[in-house]
Order: C-alpha cells, then sequence, then structure tokens
C-alpha cells in the first residue's frame, strides 16, 4: 500500500483542484454580491482566496504534506462556513455548500491511518456544530443535507482509493519492469557465459585434436624412412593408415571449427539447422529431409545452441555409428515447447551403450530443463527426440540468476 508520504501528483489531483477553484469562485462571487461596501467585499474576497491557496501550499506537485494541509483545510474551510452560518442565517441550509469541495478534498487525500476515520469525525463535527449555531435543527431539512454533504465526502473518498490503487498499480509495473529488465541482463549474462565456457571447450578439444593427431603423423612420418628399407608392402600399409589418421584429424578439426563458428552465430535456430544439415550433407554426401513445423520463436539463444549440439551430434552417429544412408530431420515450433526429432535408416542398435557425445547431448538438455528420448533397434534405425519447453528455458536462466 501507498502511504501518503509517498503519494505522488495524480490527474484526479488536478481536477478536483480545477473543480474546486471553479466552485469557491462561484461561492465567493455571489456572497460578496450581498455586500454593498467595497471593504467588506475586499475582505471577504481576501478571505476566500486565502481559504483556497493557503492549503495548497502544502499539497501540490512535488511537494505533499497531507497533516498540514488537512490541519488547513478544515481550520480555514471551517472558519469561513461558522461565518457564513452566523452572518447568513436567513440563507438557511444553502450555507452547507461552501464546505462541500473542501471535505471533497479532504476525502480524496484522507487515505491512511489516522485521516482515514479521524477526518470524517471532524467533518462531522464541524457540520454538527454549524447546525447548532445557525439552529438548523429545527429544520428536519438539515438531515438530507448533512446526508447530501456526506455522500459528496464519501464521493472524494473513493476517488482518493481509486487514485492510491493506480500509482501503486503503476508502481507495481514498474517494479515488475525493472525485474524483468534485470532478468533478461541476467540471462543474456549466462548465455554469453556458456558460449565462452562452451568456446573454450571447443578450443581445448581442437588443441587436444590437433595435438594428438599432428604427434601420431609426425612420428608414423620420421618412421617411414626406415619400414621401406626394410618392407616395401608394410610401409605401403603404414602410409595407408597415416592417411586414414589424417583424414580422420581433419574432419575432427572440420567439425570443432564449425561448432565455433556456430557459436557466434545469432541467426535463428530454422536457419542455423539448415546451416548445418548443408553442411553435414556437402560433407558425407548423406541424404537429409528436413522439415520445419510451426512458426518459430525466441527460446533464447541457450536452447538453441543446445539444439544445434544436438542436431550435430545426431548427425554425426546417425553416419559414423549407424552408417545411415538417409536421416530425416523434423523441427516443430509447438506453443509452450519446441521439438527436434532425427530419424535416420542406419544398422540400429538393440542395446546402445551411451557415449560421452549421447551423455553431453543429456546433460546440455538438462542444463535448459529438456528432455532427451533415443528410441533404436537393430535393422530398423534409430530416432533421437529432443524437447526443450519455452518456460522450462526461462526457469533455467532464472535459477541461474538466483
Amino acid at each position: 500500500m501507498i502511504v501518503l508520504k509517498k503519494r505522488t501528483w495524480h490527474w484526479l489531483d488536478t481536477f478536483l483542484f480545477i473543480i474546486r477553484a471553479v466552485w469557491m469562485a462561484f461561492i465567493g462571487y455571489n456572497v460578496m454580491l450581498l455586500y454593498s461596501d467595497m471593504l467588506h467585499k475586499a475582505v471577504l474576497m481576501l478571505a476566500f482566496v486565502c481559504m483556497f491557496t493557503v492549503p495548497y501550499f502544502f499539497y501540490r506537485p512535488g511537494y505533499m504534506k497531507f497533516e498540514k494541509y488537512i490541519a488547513l483545510e478544515f481550520l480555514l474551510s471551517g472558519s469561513m462556513f461558522f461565518f457564513m452560518v452566523l452572518e447568513f442565517k436567513e440563507v438557511g441550509l444553502d450555507v452547507f455548500e461552501i464546505m462541500i469541495f473542501p471535505l471533497v478534498t479532504i476525502a480524496f487525500v484522507s487515505q491512511s491511518a489516522p485521516f482515514i476515520w479521524l477526518s470524517p469525525f471532524i467533518a462531522f463535527a464541524i457540520l454538527l456544530t454549524g447546525t447548532v449555531m445557525g439552529q438548523f435543527y429545527q429544520n428536519l431539512d438539515v438531515i438530507i443535507e448533512l446526508a447530501d454533504t456526506f455522500i459528496f465526502y464519501v464521493f472524494g473518498f473513493v476517488l482518493g482509493r481509486i487514485a492510491i490503487t493506480s500509482l501503486h498499480r503503476k508502481e507495481l509495473i514498474e517494479s515488475m519492469e525493472e525485474k524483468n529488465m534485470i532478468i533478461k541482463q541476467y540471462a543474456k549474462k549466462i548465455e554469453e557465459l556458456t558460449i565462452i565456457e562452451e568456446r573454450h571447450r571447443v578450443s581445448q578439444d581442437l588443441h587436444d585434436t590437433v595435438g594428438h593427431i599432428f604427434t601420431s603423423v609426425i612420428t608414423s612420418l620420421d618412421a617411414l624412412p626406415f619400414l621401406i628399407k626394410a618392407n616395401r608392402q608394410e610401409a605401403k600399409m603404414y602410409i595407408e593408415d597415416i592417411t586414414a589418421l589424417a583424414r580422420s584429424g581433419l574432419e575432427d578439426v572440420r567439425n570443432s571449427i564449425y561448432e565455433l563458428s556456430l557459436a557466434e552465430e545469432n541467426a535463428p535456430l530454422n536457419t542455423r539447422c539448415r546451416q548445418l544439415i548443408e553442411e553435414f550433407i556437402k560433407h558425407t554426401g548423406t541424404k537429409v529431409n528436413f522439415g520445419i513445423e510451426g512458426i518459430e520463436r525466441d527460446a533464447g539463444e541457450l536452447a538453441k545452441s543446445t539444439f544445434i549440439r544436438c542436431l550435430q551430434e545426431s548427425l554425426t552417429n546417425a553416419k559414423r555409428h549407424g552408417q545411415a544412408t538417409d536421416v530425416t530431420v523434423r523441427l516443430e515450433h509447438a506453443n509452450e515447447q519446441t521439438i527436434l526429432e532425427v530419424k535416420d535408416n542406419g544398422i540400429g542398435f538393440d542395446e546402445l551403450a551411451p557415449g560421452f557425445g549421447l551423455r553431453s547431448m543429456k546433460d546440455r538438455m538438462i542444463t535448459v530443463g529438456g528432455t532427451l528420448q533415443i528410441e533404436s533397434k537393430k535393422g530398423q534405425g534409430t530416432r533421437i527426440t529432443c524437447v526443450i519447453p519455452l518456460q522450462k528455458e526461462k526457469a533455467a536462466a532464472n535459477l541461474f540468476t538466483k
């Protein structure tokens, strides 16, 4: 709840200020018409101006001291009301009209303790005192007049609740926007750290791969001259082994470099999957059917990177271990989740022993709150399904922020 000390100027404050100014000008003008003496008119006009302006010294945009405003409003408006009751008894109950809009404004700002109950009590005491001073209690219509005045008080109080609720909602929205901005910043930071970690891993793999390959090739080449002299046939087979090793190393280096290039992209998931598949077809000659269902929504860089790694690993396993010649890739963008399905016509396996690649896929899916399902049967190929609920991906980012 917004307390009085924290409340800011609202458009309803401006509305009531204008209405009250017009009302007080109307009342003051009609009262001054009852006097013919200019001195009395000047004094009365000064009193009305003070009655209207002095309280607003403490109730204006940028400066709100409601305790002082309420006290001055009751003091000045109540004094003018008593003066009108004594000076114009013959006017009758119409003198109550001078208290209408001061009470509306007082009710409008009396939205917290102790004013929420003290203000109506003081207002009733002033009206009751005026009724006794003017002997209006002899007229039964005074009950209706008092009831009408308090209806205006209730009207002002309701307007005050509306203003408080509006300002409170505005504060909540601003707070939520600020928190959402912080969450987005943390999520972005997490993505950046994840990408940095991934680059570090790939660079380490690249270093290890290149080091291993070149060490093996150099060692083999160093021994080759002696082997040629000893046995040419065995040397020929040795050269074939070196060539196969070099080709395998080149393929590993290509994969590592391509992972680095993928990590640096910020393209949509559809585009990145298509690029990866085209690269796979180019290097392996494998037939790949790629289908997209639904409209892509931004699931975050972490989720997209996870899908790309899973697709890459699935395609590599389909070719290297499954000896597949035909692969079907389906990317479905559902309302609350994204599904990647890779199915091949490879040899399949009745018992699938998860290696480093599959364990890495599972770990990645767990990180983003997703699931990984592997179905394989000997002679019927393998199906790998990756599912990442969109809200889970966001929840994972929130978890990191905590």
